[in-house]
């Protein structure tokens, strides 16, 4: 339990999509929108791990094909939030204030499900588990439970991965929440421009993955 806490934790802090998306998030439609992108990758770390343990990952990981498509699925997602948030900025800015602008026209679509998606689908996260959850499992001091109480070792170990990721986002959605009153709409337009360019750096990264995973592999 305290190893899965921990883990959850630490493993959401790097900069990634989940907290790209977060962040973006925040800054459009304020702390509820942001948390709850952060509840569907938490819940998605949570899948993985259980997936991961018992072999199912491994069966979409043996085809190159179901793991090529894996990966220009979330490219593409990756690609559409970022063209979406440029053209937000650049295009669809109707008032001179951006920021308030923004704030009055939050996206619709579903964060809980957006987190969800961009965490379930990266490629990137789902290797990571592979070899994190596997290295856990056979090397670390935790073994000896998994090999006496193995269905009870990884649910305990998944559901706190779940808990300790959830602090993460839930702290850094309070961070976004309560930093935003003081950002000016030139500092948010950085932000935004960040935000949606970093998506799509992300989205080449895979595609070129998936090209090496074709045509070089």
């Amino acid at each position: 339990m305290f190893y899965g806490l921990l883990y959850g934790f630490v493993i959401s802090v790097p900069i990634g999509p989940a907290n790209i998306e977060l962040i973006r998030r925040g800054m459009h439609s304020g702390f509820k929108d942001a948390f709850e992108v952060g509840l569907g990758a938490a819940l998605s770390d949570a899948m993985l791990c259980l997936l991961v343990y018992f072999g199912v990952v491994k069966i979409i990981l043996a085809s190159k094909l179901l793991n090529s498509l894996m990966g220009i699925g979330c490219s593409l997602l990756m690609f559409y939030f970022g063209v979406s948030g440029l053209k937000t900025i650049f295009i669809d800015r109707h008032k001179p204030d951006v920021l308030k602008y923004i704030q009055g026209h939050g996206s619709k679509r579903s964060p809980l499900a957006m987190g969800f998606s961009i965490n379930s689908t990266n490629p990137m996260v789902i290797g990571f588990w592979v070899v994190f959850l596997g290295a856990v499992t056979s090397y670390s001091s935790m073994k000896a439970s998994f090999d006496e109480y193995p269905n009870l070792s990884i649910f305990l170990f998944s559901f706190f991965v779940f808990c300790g990721s959830l602090g993460w986002f839930y702290l850094l959605a309070k961070i976004v929440h309560k930093g935003k009153k003081y950002i000016t709409s030139s500092i948010f337009e950085l932000i935004s421009f960040v935000c949606s360019s970093l998506f799509i750096i992300f989205g080449l990264i895979l595609i070129y993955g998936v090209y090496k995973t074709i045509f070089i592999s």
